[in-house]
Order: structure tokens, then sequence, then C-alpha cells
């Protein structure tokens, strides 16, 4: 087994001179002992058992696993904790922020940004209730010393973030096929149970709240996390619907076609304009309180990195406490100084979207072709207001584990976490003890699972 290092940022799990850092011993030791032969074998088991898992639910055809890298990242309780509190602080003053919006008393994000938001519609009445966002992922980079690092929140994904059901699977194979000594060994913080409180925060919108009937709304087969809907539907105990199986009755009321069950809370996991266009009647039916859907319209403009700009004064200004994880410098292109500075170092940087997702609408300057970065140039021209830019950020680097024909090759590969929080009540935040890692193609940046990335499982230790 061989450690190659071919980036600048920290490596998480080996020390500078190449030896591991201690948390990471045991799960080193044990992959050692494993070798490459039974290596391949429990990766090839743990894959299978996630495509049986996939063939029980009737999902046919293509694989709907999500591609894996199968070295769990590590996370002590000291850093755990600054990562749980800081994101607690996050989530609450976003909270606020969306409430105040709805009263229209929100004073920190400028109008003009609301304004040219393709996020946010001005002709839509806003109705978010007493917890906007119930559920929310916050993508997280660390910098500096791994014994001791600084988080940066990158993003936040307010709507439909991916988590929670891919996670609970990849800690089931990490735990009983993977590394089922090492896991013992270190003592990790379970993920048991973390579905079931978020289908308790979900209904905790409606007055019923566990009473309440649930339906996880999904684009249907084609859909490439159709597999992962099932598992919340099934954890949940929700009705699994698609837009074509919905209807609002006579009395104004969303019903369930094929049950006649009345639905009190929407989680969607389907586009919204497909949601509202093939479901009449649901928006106005939400508007009244009839049914609540959890990504409220407009309450993804959080999702907006023209806002996300300003989620640290957010915190200032409505908790009256300074953030405990802050954002990367980041410039608008909005902002006429800052703009005349994008254009000068434009290959230098990273340049995003304000609406885009999964990846898209990114350019890493210095990792693209010069075609690619003039192209990307003119988009930019042609409409600056609705793109942000940020300095590059050689943020710590975990493992891919691949086999080759001297053994196992363990290579860098810059990683984030996708941390999930719940908020059942507006004095209530729970962060679930473990994230979603994402690392990047090997020599990349970007970890997004459209852009080539992989999941991993993190482990958090106990305290």
């Amino acid at each position: 087994m061989r450690f190659v290092r071919e980036l600048p940022g920290p490596n998480e799990v080996f020390l500078p001179d190449g030896t591991p850092r201690p948390i990471y011993r045991p799960l080193i030791e044990e992959l050692e002992k494993v070798g490459p032969d039974l290596w391949a074998e429990r990766c090839r088991l743990a894959h299978e058992l996630l495509l049986e898992e996939q063939r029980s639910f009737g999902v046919k055809g293509e694989d709907k696993t999500h591609p894996t890298e199968w070295v769990p990242r590590i996370v002590t309780p000291r850093n755990w904790e600054k990562l749980e509190r800081g994101l607690t602080q996050r989530l609450r003053a976003i909270n606020e922020f969306l409430r105040r919006l709805e009263q229209g008393k929100e004073e920190v994000v400028p109008e003009e940004v609301l304004r040219t938001s393709i996020l946010y519609d001005v002709s839509t009445p806003n109705r978010f209730g007493p917890v906007p966002v119930r559920q929310i992922a916050f993508d997280v980079v660390a910098t500096g010393d791994p014994e001791d690092p600084e988080f940066l929140v990158i993003e936040e994904n307010a709507k439909m973030p991916v988590g929670l059901a891919p996670m609970t699977r990849r800690r089931r194979m990490t735990s009983e096929v993977i590394f089922p000594e090492s896991y013992k060994s270190l003592g990790v913080r379970t993920l048991e149970g973390c579905l079931e409180r978020l289908g308790h925060s979900l209904r905790a919108a409606s007055p019923k709240g566990d009473e309440a009937t649930l339906a996880v709304v999904s684009g249907g087969p084609a859909d490439q996390f159709y597999l992962d809907h099932h598992i919340y539907a099934r954890a949940m105990g929700a009705i699994l619907a698609e837009p074509k199986d919905l209807v609002v009755d006579g009395e104004g009321c969303l019903v369930h076609r094929s049950s006649g069950r009345r639905i009190d809370v929407v989680y969607e996991r389907v586009d919204e304009d497909r949601l509202y266009a093939e479901v009449p009647g649901l928006l106005e039916c939400h508007l009244q309180g009839r049914v609540h859907v959890l990504f409220a319209p407009n309450s993804e403009v959080i999702d907006d990195k023209g806002v996300y700009v300003f989620v640290p004064e957010m915190i200032r200004r409505y908790l009256g406490e300074e953030p405990l994880i802050d954002n990367p410098p980041t410039l608008s292109l909005a902002v006429e100084a800052d703009y005349r500075y994008v254009m000068e170092h434009f290959g230098e940087l990273v340049i995003k979207s304000r609406g885009g997702y999964g990846g898209k609408e990114v350019m890493i300057g210095p990792e693209e072709s010069k075609e690619k970065v003039e192209s990307f140039r003119r988009k930019v021209e042609a409409n600056p207001v609705e793109y942000i830019a940020q300095e590059i950020i050689d943020f710590s680097t975990h493992l891919v584990c691949e086999t080759d024909e001297d053994g196992l090759l363990l290579r860098d590969s810059y990683a984030d976490y996708r941390v999930i929080a719940l908020a059942p009540d507006p004095e209530t935040v729970e962060v679930v003890p473990g994230s979603l890692t994402r690392v990047a193609a090997p020599g990349r940046h970007l970890v997004n699972i459209s852009s080539g990335g992989r999941m991993k499982d993190t482990w958090v230790l106990e305290g």
C-alpha cells in the first residue's frame, strides 16, 4: 500500500512525513491487513448490497446507486462540536431572515439582489411558516491544520438537499462490510433513527404534528434519485407519489388519488415548475394553509449565492453574534469595483452562477481550457449581476483508494462536508452527527457527483 501526494492542500489522513495521523491508524492498519484482493471484494460486495436494496424497492433498469469512495472520513469530537455550533447558528439566522422577509421587515439583503434572483418571484406571496427551513444541507470545507481546522461554508442547499438517504446507506456498508473492525474500535456516533427524525421535523410543519400525513413527491423512475425517494418514504412512513398522483379536491385540499388520503405536508423531491404545473391549485392550497409544502415557494432564495454572501451579516444583525463559521471572501459582480477586478483576473478565480446547483454553471479558472474560460467570460459579460467570484481555496484533502499491479494506491483528493441540519421547531436545531463527504476526481476542485465526484461516509467519534 502506498500514498501518493499530488495536491497542495493539507491531507487529513497522512502527516507531511507520510505516516498516518493517530486517529486514522486503526483504519490504515485494517486496510493494510485486508490487502488489494479482499479490498476489491469488499467494495464489490458493498455495491452489490446497494443494488439489491434498489431491486427490493422495485427500482429496475440502470444502476441508481451513487458513486462511492469507501475509505471513510473521521472527525474528532472537538472539531465536530465546532461544526455543530457554527451551523446551528447559521440555520437560526437563515430562518430569522426568511421570517422577516415574509413579514416585510427584512433589512440585510439588498432589494436588487432579491429582485434579480431567479430563485425569488416577487409576484408570489410568501408563506414560509414559523420554521421556514426545516431541513438544510451546508457544504463546508476545512482549511489549515487538519488537527484544528478553520471551517468555511461554501454554500447552503435548502431546496431538495441530497444527503440523509445516501449517508445512512454508506454507513451501513462501511460499518458492516468495509471496515467492521475499525468501526467497532473507534467508537463512532450512530446515524440510527436520523431518517425518522427527519420525518418528525417535516410533519411538525402541520398542526397535526406526528399524526400528519406526509407525502414524498418524486419525479418518478426516470429521476436519478428515485431510489432515495423510496428510502425516505419507507423510513418516514410517508406516501410516495408523483405529481400525477395528486389532486386538489373540491374543498381545496390536496388528496392522494389512489388512496383518497388528504395530504398535510409535501416533501417535494421534484422540480418546482413541474410540481405546480401538474397539480393545479397546489400553490393556492399551500398559501391558504390547507397543506404545507416544505420547500415553500421563494424559500429557495436562500440557495441563491448572491443571498449567501449576506448570511454572516444576518448572524450579526438578527442574532447579535459574531459568525462562528464564515464564508470565504466572495465578490459580487453586481458591484462595479468587484466586477472590474474579476474581469481582470478571470482565469484565476472560481466563478459561480447565483442560481446554479450541482456543480452546474461553475468555472474553476485554473482547471479549465483557455477556450472554456473565454466562453464562460462571454456568459458573465452578458449578465454580470447573475454571478459571484471567489479565490481558489486549497482546502483539505482526503483519499481515494484504487488498486493497480503494485497493490493499493491511495491518492489525495479535495473533499468537502455536506452536513444536514434539522429544525423541528423555532427553538431547536439538530445537526445530524455525520456528513456526506464528497471527494473530487483527482486533480479537480469540484466535488459534485455530476462533476465526477464521489460520496464518502464520515465517522464522527464519540466524545
